[in-house]
């Protein structure tokens, strides 16, 4: 999408390549340690949810075919719970079942997501 780009997007492109380095080694950790506090919780408040390992994003899923709930029943307890997250359908028949997490914003914003979800989802 580089021919999309305006001539401030190019410098802040080539910036982050050449100087981001440290940035990303930070952002990496910071992603990783928000993974395992999700992990955690639903360890801990609701087990039927299980968090697969991420591979190489800040897209976080979550295996709820243990709830017993088809796709319908899990978009309608995400609106409850005021959570906006990606059905797996969205991505293929295979996805049936799960939800997509996106980690990309503070961790207290994910964490709360995430409590307003197991709400919801034990309701």
């Amino acid at each position: 999408h580089v021919e999309a780009c305006n001539p401030f997007s190019l410098v802040a492109f080539e910036a982050a390549y050449r100087h981001g380095g440290d940035w990303l080694e930070a952002l990496l950790i910071y992603l990783d340690a928000t993974r395992d506090c999700v992990d955690a919780r639903f360890r801990q408040q609701l087990p039927g949810v299980r968090v697969l390992p991420c591979e190489g994003t800040y897209l976080l899923w979550l295996d709820c075919r243990a709830l017993g709930l088809d796709d319908a029943g899990l978009q309608a307890r995400c609106l409850q719970a005021g959570v906006g997250l990606s059905q797996g359908r969205q991505f293929g028949a295979a996805g049936s079942g799960f939800l997509r997490l996106n980690m990309a914003s503070p961790r207290a914003v994910i964490l709360a997501a995430v409590d307003r979800l197991i709400t919801a989802l034990t309701a």
